[in-house]
């Protein structure tokens, strides 16, 4: 009787390489938020977000050529996780929209936009990151290509869920989305500074953003 010979398993605890990879990725990523929120971008160190993921500087510069990249590596995952909420709530509102269309008020519309652009509780602090990292690409020739490309696929990545909940209630863009997708979202990152500003002081500005909003759609929109 001859026996096989035993294969290697690896112990339930025992990550693949690419498996430990992303973990380790992830865990800097998760540190690096921390720390980005307690010293901002600048102020900020590699050392710090190192020691917050209980990794060397080896396993950081490993997975990062800089700070810089880890951060836009950061923020494109949470513009990725804004985009899936925004495809969560679309599927939300489409069947509400499709029960009203082409009898939409601006009141109304007002409504269901603060519903779908609902900021997040950390949005304010993300929106600091976001300024700050903008002021470093105005700033370095070398960071601005990144950053103009990952707003534009982020721009991108939301058009069609726009398009869709726009087409659920009746109406159609009058201009190419693209166009009106970063019109939008400066808008909305209007309220976002105001908020910044104002600290707990005053919540008036999201108050005020689904009527411009609102505002905004009817002048770029017509019915279907």
């Amino acid at each position: 009787m001859t026996t096989q010979p035993a294969s290697h398993v690896a112990p339930a605890t025992e990550l693949p390489p690419s498996a430990r990879r992303q973990e380790t990725r992830t865990r800097l990523l998760d540190a690096a938020i921390e720390v980005f929120a307690e010293a901002g971008l600048q102020g900020a160190a590699v050392e710090a977000i190192c020691a917050r993921a209980g990794f060397t500087r080896g396993a950081f510069y490993s997975n990062f050529d800089s700070k810089e990249q880890l951060f836009l590596a950061l923020l494109t995952r949470e513009f990725e996780r804004r985009a899936a909420d925004l495809a969560v709530k679309a599927q939300e509102l489409e069947p509400i929209l499709r029960e009203r269309a082409g009898c939409v008020s601006p009141a109304e519309a007002a409504s269901y936009i603060v519903q779908f652009f609902a900021p997040s509780q950390d949005a304010t602090a993300w929106f600091v990151l976001e300024a700050e990292f903008l002021l470093l690409a105005m700033r370095d020739p070398a960071l601005a290509p990144g950053h103009d490309d990952f707003m534009d696929n982020f721009y991108a990545s939301i058009s069609g869920v726009v398009e869709r909940v726009l087409t659920a209630a009746g109406r159609r863009f009058v201009i190419p989305v693209e166009r009106v997708i970063p019109v939008l979202s400066g808008v909305y990152e209007q309220a976002l500074r105001v908020t910044a500003l104002a600290g707990e002081r005053s919540s008036e500005a999201f108050e005020q953003l689904g009527d411009r909003l609102a505002e905004l759609l009817f002048a770029l929109t017509e019915e279907m």
